[in-house]
């Protein structure tokens, strides 16, 4: 859950689904932030922490699937230190950053 202290409210979601790969453990991140917390650099800063905690565990890479016209779930992946490719699932980029795990 994304919690705004100052502001007693929940405001979103971030999450990670753990899978074995051929690679190793693969983390799929994703996240929501409701539309009155939007542009604020919420779903960013989240995003980023998971994927900072999750370069702590023993995942080899954490992956997003984002649509390449959503602009603010582009900026989103970056921010959680992700990086386009050119491979597509649904019509939508795979993000992909190596982790330390």
């Amino acid at each position: 859950m994304i919690e705004l202290r100052a502001a007693g409210r929940l405001a979103g979601t971030v999450q990670a689904t753990i899978s074995p790969s051929d690679r190793g453990l693969v983390a799929e991140i994703a996240w929501v932030v409701g539309v009155p917390w939007q542009r604020r650099g919420i779903a960013g800063e989240a995003a980023g922490a998971l994927a900072d905690w999750l370069r702590t565990k023993p995942v080899a890479e954490i992956i997003a699937h984002v649509h390449p016209a959503h602009t603010a779930s582009n900026a989103v992946a970056r921010a959680a230190g992700l990086a386009p490719t050119d491979e597509r699932h649904d019509g939508e980029v795979l993000w992909t950053a190596r982790a330390a795990g």
